[in-house]
């Protein structure tokens, strides 16, 4: 670019990394044109289709467990007879050219999705556009190398720029050791890029609105220009001043070693300087993630997110298969808790026929849909008491969406419901703590008759902040106000903690407020004793924890109880404890 240039975007992978721009252009639109020749083209596509699936399968082939199953999705549309038999049939039927019925089939996909109130929808109309756009290049007889060449060239270090990387290009690319950065104008935290880049521990950015306007898409005035990647603030600059670019490689620097020092820090159960112990638990959603907590310091995994094996499939996991999913994560992992799929809302996979209605936070979600689809639930409770009995590690399970002690102990009624169940056929089954998680201001206000009725507590501070504010998280125009440091959300949290210690019930916290390095200093201090972090987060929450004195976090939480707004708390936290974690919030924000 001829001039400074930046941008903003969700900050989806730690780091900062600086180099030149490589652009990957934006997928052009099919040529429209008609064959005389049917089904010879229609074998055409049908050879494509192939190619584009034999591709994908070696990438996965290549690729560790985890990320592997990131190319799943993609290989199951390759198969899928609305895509591939609908694109087949409009050659045969109306006999235009394979790009075209590729791309016209693809656009009939995703529109309904695009037109989708949920984030969920919406990233399964662009998972079709990746598999629409691998196909496409087939048919073209891309190789794409025009536009990666330079990655394969020793030495070449280089910062991708691009509406969106299908899962297999990403995996492509980001093998070859030759990218040191992302920015994407599309995706979300948890987009298959966003998990391909902390696979690879490659800064990125993502979500950057009108990336392609900014660059104005003249490739040859943005290529070798440098750009700044911060994955930590999700700033992006393009073509940055000399003492930008010096402050960026000497942060990036700083950056990495700190990281490797906490890395090395890793421990079970880090103490503040006054001598109070802090659980820093992980946040998982693969078996092959239990591990890899473990080896960050992990005791436990205080959340496990089963509902994403019921995400990408054309129908529910069996019983057995669950049993298998969670006796695997079990074997990584000496305690784990797993909570009950969280379906609905931005995650309601097509196979069931739920009403998602106009406010799906609101409407069937979680527990809610038990009464809709009991045998749901009943599958996968039975699957987590036989693998809790096989596995040697200690299993606990925990309700989403718990609305109070009556609806707790309807849920609890139906784990003894599907253990007897078990038992009747002779099949062993584990010990059980059951828990639930408060996200609902009702859970929350009524917390001390809930734990008494529970074996433990956790509090899921996104949606508690998005049901008490009135806020939707998913929508960019209000989500900056669902902010955990609202005075009405810490009153809440402090009524949750106090409930706990009353009734000796364990209290954990999970979600953003966790690993947010100016609300987890709160929430210490209100009285949580236990928090669940993302596995990369887990090395600076312990390091936060052992910088932080209690007595200082304790007399600042209840303070903040009384602050007019989430603003003035955050600069309340900022004043009172720079001199604690100054120097740590300077290295992660």
């Amino acid at each position: 670019m001829s001039q400074r240039a930046e941008v903003h975007g969700i900050a989806a992978s730690p780091g900062v990394a600086i180099a030149a721009a490589l652009v990957i252009p934006r997928p052009g639109r099919a040529r429209r044109r008609r064959t005389d020749h049917r089904e010879r083209e229609a074998q055409r596509l049908r050879d494509a289709i192939e190619e584009s699936r034999t591709e994908i399968e070696e990438a996965r082939a290549a690729a560790d467990e985890e990320l592997a199953l990131v190319l799943d999705a993609q290989l199951l549309m390759h198969r899928d007879e609305l895509l591939v038999e609908a694109a087949v049939r409009r050659v045969l039927d109306r006999g235009i050219g394979a790009e075209w019925a590729i791309e016209e089939t693809v656009d009939e996909l995703k529109a309904p999705l695009l037109a989708a109130p949920t984030r969920f929808f919406r990233e399964r109309a662009q998972d079709i556009e990746h598999v629409g756009q691998h196909i496409l290049r087939h048919l073209r007889g891309d190789d794409r190398s025009s536009d990666t060449g330079s990655l394969a060239l020793p030495g070449a270090t280089v910062v991708l720029l691009g509406e969106d990387l299908s899962p297999a290009d990403a995996l492509r690319m980001l093998s070859t050791g030759g990218v040191r950065g992302i920015v994407t104008e599309v995706g979300t935290h948890t987009s298959h890029t966003a998990l391909l880049a902390r696979a690879f521990d490659v800064p990125a950015v993502v979500g950057v609105p009108s990336l392609f306007a900014t660059l104005r898409g003249e490739r040859e005035r943005i290529e070798p220009a440098p750009v700044l990647v911060d994955g930590l603030s999700g700033v992006v600059v393009f073509d940055p001043h000399d003492d930008e670019r010096e402050a960026a490689e000497a942060r990036a620097t700083r950056y990495r070693r700190f990281a490797s020092v906490l890395r090395e820090r890793a421990e079970t159960t880090p103490t503040t300087p006054d001598g109070v112990e802090i659980d820093v638990q992980a946040n998982i959603e693969r078996p092959t993630e239990a591990s890899s907590a473990s080896a960050h310091g992990a005791r436990a995994v205080g959340l496990y997110r089963t509902e994403f094996l019921y995400l990408d499939r054309g129908a529910p996991p069996s019983e057995d298969e669950q049993a298998a999913h969670y006796r695997e994560a079990l074997e990584g992992c000496e305690h784990i808790t797993f909570r009950t799929f969280d379906l609905g809302g931005d995650k309601l996979p097509g196979q069931f026929a739920v009403r998602v209605g106009a406010n799906p936070a609101l409407g069937l979600r979680a527990t809610r849909l038990d009464g809709r689809l009991p045998a749901l639930l009943g599958t996968q409770v039975r699957a987590i008491l036989r693998a809790a009995a096989d596995a040697e590690g200690e299993a606990a399970l925990m309700f989403p969406m718990v609305s109070g002690p009556a609806h707790f102990r309807a849920l609890r009624a139906r784990v003894a419901e599907e253990r007897a169940n078990l038992e009747a056929r002779g099949v062993a089954c584990g010990s059980l703590r059951v828990g639930a998680m408060v996200e609902l201001p009702s859970a929350a206000l009524m917390a001390d008759a809930l734990a008494r009725e529970a074996d433990f507590l956790s509090v899921g501070t996104n949606d508690l902040v998005q049901y008490t504010l009135a806020v939707d998280r998913q929508n960019p125009d209000v989500a900056e106000l669902a902010d955990p440091l609202h005075p009405a959300v810490l009153r809440m949290l402090a009524n949750v903690t106090r409930a706990g210690d009353a009734a000796s019930t364990p209290v954990a916290i999970c979600g953003d407020m966790a690993a947010d390095w100016i609300a987890l200093p709160v929430a210490l201090g209100l009285g949580f004793r236990r928090i669940s972090v993302p596995v990369h987060a887990m090395p600076f929450a312990q390091e936060l924890v052992r910088r932080l004195p209690m007595t200082n976090a304790k007399t600042l939480a209840h303070a903040l109880l009384d602050a007019g707004s989430a603003g003035e708390a955050r600069a309340q936290v900022r004043g009172a404890l720079a001199g604690d974690l100054a120097d740590l919030w300077e290295e992660v924000e």
